[in-house]
Parts: structure tokens; sequence; C-alpha cells
């Protein structure tokens, strides 16, 4: 497959200490800045990035230079953050970087409820976001899109017109994206009790699902997030990662999605496989999940799931190989 979305973990660590975030049962590290490049390189399609992972991003020391590489390349460039680190310097080199996107986590617009669950400040993050919004506007740049990615927890759902609020107040503009907690093995073993309750049971869905859409939902943005657009590049029926997407971790692993942690799921790793072994590798798992089979890697994904109980949707379709170096 042709790889023109990715997902490039810049580091693990984090500031805050969210209780259902893998990352904090990761080793703690930073993406050398070498095998980022190396990564590019390799893949010459690539249209869109998303510099996102399981830590926090700005934390990441050539962060702006990542964003720079992109934009000489002319990949599009999207990021989730968590707000705290907003600084009017920062600010002034997301918007002159030319970001596209940025969605700031958050799981609820209570101060208390959010230094419980994050561990951090939530005054700061908004006074972060206000200042990312202004900053931007009084520039008069077309970019980033400003808009929020939540984690919908049992105790917080209730919370969505209150966020929904929060977002046009605060004049955002990117969007709202949501999801329940994971229940991939990879996050999912390392939950304790108390997260563990945060899952969504099917009642609790049914119950809030027509607020969630009328509320978070309704908040589109101006212009589409990375998952956004690569889903809406994937085939009905198909896993998007699988048609043309790939995550790169922090030790220069890559693997079919960013919720696929274990060393066994990796189809490769940057300098030490070739991009072919690595796509053999991906479409191994596209064509498991056209036979109706769920692979190893992707059990517990419902996207995968999914595809798999539907085994007559089309194989993805042969795309012309890169000519990149290491084939």
């Amino acid at each position: 497959m042709t790889v023109r979305f990715a997902q490039i973990e810049p580091t693990t660590r984090c500031n805050f200490t969210c209780g259902f975030c893998a990352g904090r049962h990761m080793a703690q590290g930073d993406l050398a800045f070498e095998t980022f490049a190396a990564f590019l390189s390799a893949h010459p399609a690539l249209t869109h990035v998303e510099l996102q992972g399981e830590g926090e991003p700005l934390l990441h020391p050539r962060i702006f230079d990542m964003i720079a590489t992109c934009g000489e390349r002319g990949i599009a460039v999207s990021m989730i953050v968590n707000g705290s680190l907003l600084s009017e310097t920062r600010i002034a080199r997301l918007v002159e970087g030319g970001v596209r996107t940025i969605h700031v986590s958050l799981e609820t617009v209570d101060p208390a409820r959010f230094a419980a669950i994050r561990g951090g400040l939530f005054d700061k993050v908004a006074d972060g976001i206000q200042r990312l919004v202004d900053a931007r506007n009084r520039l008069g740049a077309a970019y980033p899109a400003v808009g929020l990615a939540v984690t919908l927890l049992a105790s917080t759902i209730a919370d969505a017109p209150a966020i929904a609020q929060f977002y046009d107040d605060l004049g955002l503009d990117g969007g709202i994206v949501w999801q329940g907690l994971q229940a991939m093995p990879a996050y999912a073993d390392h939950y304790d009790a108390g997260v563990a309750a945060e899952a969504l049971t099917p009642a609790l869905w049914q119950r809030h699902h027509g607020e969630l859409v009328r509320t978070l939902g309704a908040r589109g943005g101006r212009a589409p997030s990375f998952y956004h657009a690569m889903f809406a590049a994937g085939r009905p029926g198909g896993c998007a990662w699988l048609d043309g997407g790939a995550y790169l971790a922090i030790d220069g692993r890559v693997s079919g999605c960013c919720y696929m942690k274990a060393p066994a799921d990796a189809f490769g790793r940057i300098g030490d496989d070739t991009v072919a072994t690595i796509d053999a590798a991906r479409d191994a798992l596209a064509q498991a999940l056209a036979r109706g089979v769920v692979p190893p890697p992707c059990r517990g994904c419902a996207i995968a799931a999914r595809a798999a109980a539907s085994p007559s949707a089309a194989p993805p379709r042969p795309l012309p190989r890169s000519t990149s170096p290491g084939r």
C-alpha cells in the first residue's frame, strides 16, 4: 500500500498523569529526528501527518523542526496536545509553521474533575487555547483550526453540553473529536479498577448518544482533522489505516495504527527493514480482514471487527509502489 497518512509519535513523555493513557506505562523517550526524516523520505506520497502519540508532542526538543520539514515537503500537519504548554513563543511557532489542525484533549471543563483525571490545571489549559486562537486571528493566519479531543468517561459523559459551550465560548473552529476508552489489550491491560469502571456500557452509550450528536458532533471543523481526512479516503467497509496509513513509534517501529503497541505487532523498523518488507506485513493484515479474519494485532478493534464482518467488501486496491531508497 502507498502510505499517504502517517501518525508519528514524537515522544512518550508527558507532564500529565491520565490513568487511561498507555504512555504512562511505556518506556519514556523521544523519537530521533533522523528516524523521523528517514520515515518521510521512505514515503514520498505522504499528504498528511499527525504529530502525536502517547506523550505530549510539544515536549519534543525538535518538534518545530519536524513541523518545518513536513511543510517543506508539502505535507499537512495535525496535532493533539494537552494544552498546558501553549506559551506565547510556542503558539507563534505553531501558527508560523502552518499547522493545519490542533485539538486539545480533555474530558471535562470542571476544574476539580479535570485535575483529578489529568493531574493538570484546567484554567492554564483554557488560557492557552484562548491565546492560540487570539494569536492566529491577530496574525491573520488561516491555520491552525483549533478544536477539542474528548475521551468519554462514565463519570464525565454528562459534561458534553458544557464542553460544547466551552468550545463555542472560545470561538473554536476545529471541531470536536470524541471516543470512549480503548478496549484493545495494549490499553485495557493497564487500567486499574477505577479506570476500568469509566468504560461506557452499552446502556450509557444509548442514553447519551443523541445528546453527544447534538452537542459534540454538531461542532464540525472547518479543516479536516488527520483522522477525518484518512477515514474519508479509505474504502467503505475497510480499514483506512491499512488502506493507506501507518504509525511510527518513538523507537522507529512501524505498525498498522496507533493502537498496535506490542513489539510483535510491528511491521518492521525504519533503518533495519526495507519499506517493501514493512508494506508486505501491512498487506497481509489487510488481506486477512478482506477474508473475514481479524488478525491478532487487530484484536479488540471495532474497525477491524466491522471490516472482517463484511469480507465481501472490495479488497484493497493495488496502488503503485514508491521508488524510495531502501526498496
